[in-house]
């Protein structure tokens, strides 16, 4: 299977930038929905969404935003 196929990508082999499709799955999320929230971000200068940048003609988002999304469920609620 290759890379673009994988399920679940471990998250110490995260690059620093990830497709949108990667983070759909990995938010457990349809592409669709993901790309509505990277879209979002970028028409509303970061208001809504998921933090995303355009590298020329793609759409990247930050494995750093991916992390703290993913760790929400984590979070105590004592922030």
């Amino acid at each position: 299977m290759s890379a673009h196929q994988r399920r679940d990508i471990p998250p110490d082999e995260l690059p620093p930038f990830l497709r949108v499709d990667e983070v759909a799955r990995l938010l457990r999320i349809s592409r669709s929905a993901a790309y509505e929230l990277a879209n979002a971000w970028l028409a509303t200068d970061g208001e809504t969404g998921i933090p995303a940048v355009r590298l020329g003609r793609s759409l990247r988002i930050p494995r750093a935003a991916v992390e703290r999304l993913l760790s929400i469920g984590a979070d105590d609620g004592t922030a």
